[in-house]
Order: C-alpha cells, then structure tokens, then sequence
C-alpha cells in the first residue's frame, strides 16, 4: 500500500535510559533489525520535534543513539519514555506480499465461513511467528479475544488492505 500521507506518524520505539554521559540514549526499537535506524533522517517526540541522529550504537544487542543538539546525560535524560515516532513518507517501499504491523491493526478479521471474528488490536511477536490479537467489535459473532498466529497460507489466506480485512483459516471456537 503506497497511500503515504506526508505529515502520519509512525511509532518506531521508545526511549529508555541514558547512556554514558555524551548523551546517548537507549532505544527500545519495535522493529526486527535495529540497524534500519540508521535509515531515517529524523525522529520525532510528541507532535512537533524533529530530531536529528548524530550516531548509532549497537552493543549486546542493545541500541544506543546520539542526537544532534543532545550533548550530556542531562539531555538525555529528558528524553527518557517517550515514543519515538518516524514520517510514514520515510518507510521504505515493501514487496508485495508484505505489511507493516500498523497497517494490519483495525483490519476485520473473517474467517472461511464468513463469521466476523473482531478486529486486529495489534500484533505480537512471540519468535517463532507474529501473533494477530483479535479482539471483538460491534457485529463481531462473540467477545472472545482471539491469538491468531500470522502464518501466510496456513492462517492467512488473504490481506485486503484498501477494503480493511483480513481472511483467515480459524473456525470459531478455537
């Protein structure tokens, strides 16, 4: 889907604490390879700032990042818990056949006998696969909250994201 307005806001991660006292910062990143942060060009905290990456650290698996303007711990400190957003504009393109977890979220979930299972909450990662939480929704056939794993062909059998569903095999009462 390449609908990208230019102004939508994207959660890349959360800030934890800081690191050494040149103003680093960790950086709880929500997607699978922290060394896409390097990508973006800026950040953005709340509505209105747009910071700039300075310098990436990555040790132990456990990623730390410079910003200009940010140049002690005291800094960094002020940063700390808050979400990281990026501009939807700076996500790269993806190959047919794949989705970024925020596109799936609020998508109806129906399954191969046509019942309304709820809608896509939000998605979790348990290491083996993605897991969809399903949870019910005004016309949804119960209010079970379902754990759907993500698992194209075997659960998935089709993403419509322009008519917001998702079609999966899941009967009812599992």
């Amino acid at each position: 889907m390449n609908n990208r307005s230019d102004d939508r806001k994207i959660p890349l991660g959360i800030f934890g604490k800081p690191y050494g006292i040149k103003g680093y910062i960790y950086l709880k990143y929500y997607g699978d390879n922290q060394e896409n942060i390097k990508r973006f060009d800026g950040l953005y905290i709340e509505e209105h700032l747009n910071l700039e990456i300075e310098d990436v650290l990555i040790r132990n698996n456990k990623l730390s990042v410079k910003l200009k303007g940010i140049e002690d711990r005291n800094g960094a400190e002020l940063l700390r818990d808050k979400e990281v957003y990026i501009l939807e504009e700076q996500l790269p393109s993806l190959k047919k056949g794949e989705y970024y977890w925020y596109q799936l979220e609020t998508l109806k979930v129906i399954n191969e006998q046509n019942e309304f299972l709820g809608i896509i909450d939000h998605i979790m990662p348990t290491g083996a696969n993605d897991v969809l939480v399903v949870k019910p929704f005004e016309g949804s056939i119960d209010n079970v909250e379902r754990l759907i794993p993500f698992l194209k062909k075997e659960v998935i059998t089709k993403v419509e994201l322009l008519d917001k569903r998702v079609y999966v095999k899941w009967p009812k009462d599992y």
